[in-house]
């Protein structure tokens, strides 16, 4: 079943993160096949709805980043103790992004090569953070190195198969037709961004078009600006929220429902929506006119072809596009300390939630659901079995401190 959740809205900060530097201006980048192909296909993996990467940046080890179309330069997020790195001609800087926090400070890169499969990058700026302000290993139960994205979008024509969980790279000069069963839709770019033009209706029934930036980076479904239109309404059953951490702080808001989002010809019915706080996304209020976000809760219902080079988005709907959205019917998150390992704790509860309720605490360790080991089961398998559907029981067995607890929950609904 479609599942949303609060760990990796996150990377919706990033969407609108400004960067800036002093100095000469840096060589022009490239992005290349290394052979004569038409295409490329590179495997990938999904977690919390987001497409991970293998990235080797100056010969570096495979390094793991997240596929994020909102997002101009390429962010080392952390680098692990195993990890080697060489970069060229850096310095500090300090970024700015969404949250209701200050500037963080980051090294700023020139000259970098990158390496995906079959492709190369010359003369690549890259970030890092000097701190590992998101947290992405721990929160997503692998080890993730950091973000790419317009730096893939621009060079090429990408297809991104949520189905098989294959990303396809076409040279830009091709003109690939429209799929059966597909339609077409004009992107307007903007800054880096891309731009659809959709519409919503609310919970009253009221209809209005909206300006939205496509972002693969971020899980959620849909997130809507309330300032940025008065015709935007709040839906009257919400639940406050912690919708992610920024480069500037937390984004905090509110999730409700809207009756339906609609494309083309294409309409999903009974989303959920974020209505992230004013003080939060600030700095995103007066960009290119913009209503909200598309996030990957959307997008993973369609094969999606993104066109930059000619500007335009297809559409293919999969098996998953008549799911029905959920949203964290346990009320509680979970994360790793160890990434790469099946080691699970509880990150956060929520309150008046089933998790609540039966009496979870951040730090509990899950050992056991339904009977099964949770050293057997991914986190990817952990949250859809969280979200199945309402009303399903699930039998936890966890660890607090040196005691063993066996508790049971219903999943609920609460929005």
């Amino acid at each position: 079943m479609a599942r949303i959740s609060t760990l990796v809205f996150l990377c919706l900060c990033l969407c609108f993160a400004t960067f800036e530097a002093t100095g000469q201006p840096a060589a022009k980048d490239t992005v290349y096949f290394t052979s004569k192909r038409k295409s490329i296909t590179i495997p990938f993996k999904l977690v919390h709805n987001l497409i991970v990467i293998p990235v080797q940046i100056n010969g570096s080890q495979p390094l793991h980043f997240i596929l994020d179309s909102g997002v101009k330069n390429t962010l080392i997020t952390r680098l692990h103790y195993s990890d080697s790195l060489s970069l060229n001609q850096a310095g500090k800087i300090t970024l700015q992004g969404l949250g209701t926090g200050h500037e963080i400070e980051a090294l700023y890169s020139r000259g970098n090569n990158l390496q995906l499969p079959g492709i190369r990058g010359d003369n690549h700026q890259v970030y890092v953070l000097m701190e590992d302000i998101f947290n992405l290993s721990t929160r997503m139960g692998m080890s993730v190195h950091g973000i790419i994205g317009y730096d893939i979008f621009r060079n090429f024509i990408v297809k991104i198969n949520y189905d098989t969980k294959h990303l396809t790279l076409y040279r830009p000069d091709l003109n690939l037709k429209v799929p059966k069963r597909g339609e077409v839709y004009p992107l307007m770019i903007e800054n880096t961004k891309a731009y659809v033009e959709a519409g919503v209706r609310q919970y009253n029934g009221d209809s209005l078009k909206v300006k939205l930036v496509i972002d693969t980076g971020a899980s959620h479904s849909i997130s809507l600006y309330l300032p940025t239109d008065e015709r935007l309404l709040l839906p009257p059953k919400v639940m406050e929220a912690y919708l992610g951490r920024g480069l500037s702080g937390d984004i905090n808001g509110k999730i409700g429902r809207i009756n339906s989002f609609k494309i083309g010809k294409y309409v999903l019915q009974d989303l959920p929506a974020s209505y992230p706080d004013e003080e939060s996304i600030r700095a995103a209020l007066n960009l290119a006119n913009r209503n909200g976000n598309i996030g990957s809760d959307i997008l993973k219902r369609f094969t999606v072809i993104f066109d930059y080079p000619h500007q335009r988005m297809m559409l293919v709907p999969n098996k998953k596009y008549k799911q029905p959205f959920y949203y964290n019917m346990t009320g509680f998150e979970i994360s790793t300390p160890l990434p790469g390992a099946n080691f699970y704790v509880v990150s956060h509860v929520i309150e008046d939630s089933p998790a609540k309720q039966i009496g979870l605490l951040p730090g509990d360790q899950l050992l056991n659901i339904n009977g099964r080991d949770c050293k057997e089961m991914n986190m990817e398998e952990l949250l859809e079995l969280f979200d199945s559907k309402p009303g399903r029981r699930i039998r936890l067995k966890l660890k607090r401190d040196t005691k063993y607890l066996n508790v049971e929950m219903v999943l609920q609904s609460r929005i």
